[in-house]
């Protein structure tokens, strides 16, 4: 946070064939912040609706402190960056390439999604942007890298479906992805609703984890794998959570979505959001939250403890 600031520019990288943008994509400023409306926070959850408007050109003569950058632009992944795609013929088990680009499982043995390599990709192009001398973009890369490895450590983005569940659903898929759908994207409403209402656990700890990843030596794609595997460990208890404590309410609130539309499953939850997180935070419910409390307060030292590491590992290109 001590670093000075940098001056924003345009992003001077060409298309890149082998990782190509989503076509509305936009490198949107967000220094260049107008004011236009006002949302309440716990009913707002498309990402696109904001409380304000932002160029798509740098301001003149602008700069930024790095630390801003990376908490600005840190959710630009989940608007339209991955979205429209075609990155591979089996996407539409992840929803579309928005899913494809976020998350990373195995079903049968086989593998879907490509979540690490997005870490990767967004993590070279950082340090490339750094050693060029574009550290404004060098940021702007970084703070995309840590929402891809942040998502890894999301358990529904490393595990779909347990097995006895697969195979309870063999005959009833489309009630097998509502499921999944209602508990996966559920599970993200909560996340976001108690970050938005400031639960302290949250914070403390990422501030924990993110403490010793500050403090050890270890890269982070060392610690991936692992990493990875904690993730999927966890996903199963959470999702039998909702199915049992949700049940048909909150898997019918997803009843709109068409999992066979050409229109990416991330811009569908969204629209499902609002509803969903009525049903989550309703008063019969809300005495009985603390167990999600609990299972995201480890995940998030998990999470803090891979970007203290990845974050600290840039350090050098900083001095």
């Amino acid at each position: 946070m001590a670093l000075p600031p940098v001056p924003v520019t345009r992003n001077s990288d060409g298309a890149d064939p082998h990782w190509p943008l989503g076509p509305r994509h936009v490198d949107l400023f967000k220094e260049n912040f107008r004011p236009a409306r006002r949302l309440d926070p716990f009913r707002s959850y498309v990402y696109g609706h904001r409380n304000g408007d932002f160029s798509d050109s740098p301001p003149d003569g602008g700069s930024i402190e790095p630390w801003k950058v990376l908490v600005l632009y840190s959710t630009e992944p989940d608007l339209y960056l991955d979205c429209d795609l075609l990155l591979d013929g089996k996407q539409k088990i992840t929803g579309g390439s928005h899913g494809w680009r976020h998350m990373q499982f195995r079903i049968l043995g086989m593998r879907f999604g490509m979540g690490r390599e997005s870490f990767l990709h967004q993590r070279e192009m950082a340090a490339r942007a750094f050693r060029e001398g574009h550290d404004y973009w060098g940021w702007r890369y970084l703070s995309r890298c840590t929402h891809y490895l942040a998502d890894l450590g999301n358990p529904f983005h490393v595990s779909v479906v347990p097995a006895e569940l697969l195979l309870r659903h063999l005959f009833s898929r489309r009630r097998l992805l509502l499921k999944l759908t209602a508990a996966h994207h559920g599970y993200e409403v909560f996340v976001e609703r108690r970050f938005r209402e400031g639960q302290p656990s949250f914070r403390e700890a990422l501030m924990y984890g993110a403490a010793e990843g500050r403090d050890c030596s270890d890269d982070p794609i060392a610690m991936l794998d692992s990493y990875m595997q904690r993730a999927h460990r966890r996903m199963k208890p959470i999702l039998h959570y909702f199915l049992d404590q949700f049940g048909k309410e909150l898997v019918d609130v997803f009843m709109t979505m068409d999992h066979g539309s050409d229109v990416d499953a991330s811009e569908q939850t969204k629209l499902c959001s609002g509803k969903a997180a009525d049903v989550i935070f309703s008063d019969r419910h809300r005495s009985s939250l603390s167990f999600l409390d609990r299972a995201t307060d480890e995940i998030f030292i998990d999470v803090g403890r891979m970007l203290g590491s990845l974050i600290n590992g840039f350090a050098p290109l900083q001095r």
